[in-house]
C-alpha cells in the first residue's frame, strides 16, 4: 500500500515500509526499486533515530513521519500498548496522525468467540480450506490472543499521548483507529475517507469507550 501511494503521488508521498520477514521485501521489490518508497528489513523498534540518521536511504525520515500506520503489529509482541505507542510516537511529527489497525478482545469472552466463528465460517471458509484455518489458529492466533487488549484499554493508552481519536471502521474483532494532537489534520484525514464497505452484520463497534474527543467530521458521521 505504501509503495502504491508513493507511486500514484509521483513522489509527493514518500513512504517507508518495514517488516522482519524477508519474503515481504521480495514482494516489495517484485517490480523493481520504487523511486519514492523504501523498505527496512527488520521490526520498527530497530528503527532508532540513530539508524534513521545514519542510513542515506532512510535519512528523509529522520525528522519524523506525517503518518504512521501500525497494522496488526503490536499484538505480535506485547499487550503493553502504552509503552508501544510511546516508543513509536517519538518518530511521529507533533501534528502527525497515528493509524492503528488491531484485533481487540471483546469485553465479554463469548462475544469474542462468536465473532471469530462468524469470521472463520461466514467469511474465511469461502476462500480457505478448514485445515488452513485451523493451522493459522494454532500457529498464530492463539499466541496473538495473549497480546490483544480491549478497545477501552486501547483508548486509555491513546489518551496518554493524543488529544483526538476516532474509530474509522470495525469488522468483527478488528478495528481501525486514527489519533492525532492536531484536530485540523485529523479532520482533514477523516473527511477524505469513504464509508467502510463492511456488511452491517460484522459491525459491532461504532465509537471508542471511554470516549476521546474527535474531530467535527468524525462526530458528524
Amino acid at each position: 500500500m505504501a509503495r502504491t501511494l508513493s507511486e500514484l503521488s509521483e513522489g509527493q508521498v514518500r513512504s517507508l515500509s518495514c517488516s522482519p520477514n524477508a519474503e515481504n521485501y521480495k514482494c516489495f521489490m517484485a517490480y523493481g526499486q520504487p523511486p519514492h518508497a523504501d523498505f527496512f528489513i527488520g521490526p520498527f523498534h530497530h528503527l532508532t533515530k540513530d539508524v534513521l540518521g545514519s542510513d542515506p536511504r532512510l535519512a528523509n525520515f529522520a525528522h519524523g513521519f506525517d503518518i504512521i500506520l501500525e497494522d496488526t503489529t503490536f499484538q505480535m509482541y506485547s499487550p503493553n500498548r502504552v509503552g508501544q505507542i510511546e516508543f513509536v510516537t517519538q518518530h511521529l511529527k507533533p501534528d502527525g496522525i497515528f493509524v492503528f489497525v488491531e484485533k481487540f478482545r471483546a469485553t465479554e469472552e463469548p462475544d469474542y468467540r462468536r465473532r471469530e466463528y462468524q469470521k472463520d465460517f461466514g467469511f474465511k471458509a469461502r476462500y480457505f480450506p478448514p485445515d488452513e484455518i485451523e493451522k493459522k489458529q494454532t500457529l498464530v492466533l492463539n499466541t496473538m490472543f495473549g497480546n490483544e487488549v480491549t478497545l477501552a484499554k486501547m483508548a486509555d493508552a491513546i489518551r496518554a499521548h493524543f488529544s483526538y481519536c476516532a474509530l474509522t471502521w470495525n469488522s468483527g474483532n478488528f478495528c481501525s483507529l486514527a489519533a492525532s494532537n492536531s484536530e485540523e489534520n485529523l479532520n482533514r484525514y477523516l473527511s477524505q475517507m469513504a464509508a467502510p464497505a463492511i456488511p452491517h452484520e460484522y459491525v459491532y463497534e461504532t465509537s471508542l469507550y471511554p470516549t476521546l474527543p474527535v474531530s467535527v467530521a468524525a462526530a458528524q458521521e
